[in-house]
């Protein structure tokens, strides 16, 4: 009966140093996200020539949450009348909770949004290529740490229930 009691102790820490493992390596899966979808914000405002708000529906429609629900919201508060950059910043404060970005992370997110629907199409490309640079920098930092940061809580899950099994027996 110690020996299962013992045995949970250890899987039950473990799981947790995997899931939080899980957690951390989702934070560079929604940088890559994003700069996904600002290419493809970027070919719809400048090769395809597409409205804003329907620019947003479409990429809506390809990318995966957290993204789905953001890019939803920028389509439906441009629909209701308010401005590009108001609506994206409006849009990160709504999303910030659901997604797993530190705030480096949203304030260069944030400053990709403060041209939208100021300029021509030619200045909105610069500034969405120049965000997808600054993102990609960061995706190829986080994206290494991630990998460190994740083996350590996984094993060190395991470990901590291994020495709270030895400190109790």
């Amino acid at each position: 009966m110690l020996i299962v009691g013992y045995l949970v102790v250890i899987l039950g820490c473990g799981f947790l140093g995997l899931f939080k493992a899980a957690q951390i390596k989702k934070r560079p899966k929604e940088i890559r996200e994003m700069i996904n979808a600002l290419s493809l914000l970027d070919t719809e405002i400048f090769w395809g020539v597409t409205p804003l708000p329907e620019a947003f529906a479409i990429i809506k429609d390809r990318v995966d949450s957290p993204w789905k629900e953001f890019f939803g919201r920028l389509e439906e508060k441009i629909n209701k009348g308010e401005s590009a950059s108001k609506a994206w910043i409006t849009s990160i404060a709504e999303e910030q909770k659901n997604a797993s970005l530190h705030a480096e992370d949203w304030k260069i997110i944030e400053s990709i949004g403060k041209s939208l629907g100021r300029a021509d199409k030619n200045e909105e490309h610069k500034h969405l290529e120049l965000g997808q640079k600054h993102l990609t920098t960061l995706y190829e930092k986080t994206r290494n740490q991630a990998d460190l940061k994740a083996k350590m809580w996984s094993y060190l899950g395991f470990l901590a229930g291994s020495a709270i099994a030895i400190v109790i027996m």
